[in-house]
């Protein structure tokens, strides 16, 4: 179901994943919205789609499954917006007198014309540039939203992709979509794939090949692996991509070449590893050869004799192993113990 208005009060937002409860006006009725609603403010126009539900607590309500920032339509809506605080400057009494003036020229005005703008009373020739500028912001952080939005990338991602993108988000996106990938989480990779192939990406571009490589091994870590061995890895990325292994091979060079990814071998077996996973390995490594070289001040003498009383007044019986751990934490600095607990 689509419903279009605008956002005449919000009452809940969440400044880190921007979800929304806020009423919103329509021609019919005024309802209350819940969603993930970046960039939005009192007085925006809006075109949603979801469906109404009902809360136990707070009674019929429009759950907003995707939604597009639209244009104010009607001066009476545009007011509305300009006097809702989005734009540094601009109150209700500016609001008002801009419209009034400039009726259905309004926008027109502040996208190309903003040297207008200092006719009005009020408004510098340097506070018109501020105003146009800010309001063209917006206007483009709009097209930012509603274009990931076509794709089916929710506005909670799109909040962080204009944060790491800017305003040229949408070249940037079009140049590579994978890049997308890279500065959000949990993005499906085949999501983005087809929307590359949509924009009409090569299927052996070398940027899909290499996203598709770090795809694997993002997905090998959700396992608890820092790393893949180097043949398994390739496959994955042949069957996910449907192309052959030898292209895949050589983005594997480009990308150990800038240093994304580590391969090492061990044990005669090669591992592939990216770089973040790499060094924290190495980090841990090295802390722990640290904290084994210096002298063991926590050895307990008669180490025997103080096990069996500590058994005898916490009244248990451990058993060999468990002994064998207790004696090795001990006797060393560092002691890994693997394996969950055991009930005897």
């Amino acid at each position: 179901m689509e419903i279009k208005g605008q956002i005449s009060e919000i009452i809940y937002q969440n400044e880190v994943n921007s979800y929304t409860i806020a009423e919103f006006e329509t021609e019919d009725e005024l309802t209350t919205i819940v969603g993930y609603l970046p960039f939005i403010n009192k007085g925006d126009s809006l075109k949603i789609a979801g469906n109404f539900v009902n809360h136990p607590e707070y009674g019929r309500q429009f759950k907003i499954q995707t939604f597009e920032k639209i244009m104010p339509e009607g001066l009476e809506a545009l007011e509305k917006y300009l006097a809702g605080g989005v734009i540094k400057g601009v109150g209700p009494a500016t609001a008002k007198r801009i419209v009034d003036n400039f009726k259905e020229e309004t926008i027109a005005i502040l996208k190309f014309e903003p040297e207008r703008l200092a006719n009005i009373k009020g408004i510098s020739k340097a506070k018109a540039t501020e105003i146009s500028e800010e309001f063209n912001e917006k206007w483009e952080l709009w097209q930012i939203v509603g274009f990931l939005e076509r794709f089916g990338i929710t506005g909670q991602n799109s909040k962080r992709v204009y944060e790491v993108l800017g305003q040229d988000a949408i070249n940037k996106i079009e140049e590579n979509p994978y890049i997308l990938l890279d500065i959000t989480y949990g993005l499906d990779f085949n999501k983005i794939d087809k929307m590359a192939m949509d924009l009409g990406l090569d299927r052996e571009n070398p940027k899909r090949i290499e996203s598709a490589i770090k795809y694997g091994l993002i997905l090998a870590s959700h396992n608890g692996n820092s790393c893949v061995l180097y043949e398994n890895l390739v496959k994955f990325v042949s069957d996910l991509l449907k192309i052959n292994e030898t292209q895949i091979e050589e983005e594997l060079i480009n990308l150990k070449a800038k240093e994304e990814i580590y391969i090492e071998e061990i044990e005669n077996k090669e591992w592939v590893y990216l770089k973040n996973f790499y060094i924290a390995e190495q980090n841990i490594a090295e802390k722990l050869l640290a904290l084994n070289s210096t002298r063991n001040i926590k050895k307990i003498k008669n180490f025997e004799q103080e096990l069996e009383k500590a058994e005898q007044d916490e009244d248990i019986i451990l058993s060999e192993e468990q002994r064998e751990a207790i004696k090795a934490v001990n006797d060393n600095n560092v002691c890994i113990i693997t394996g969950g607990p055991r009930n005897r």
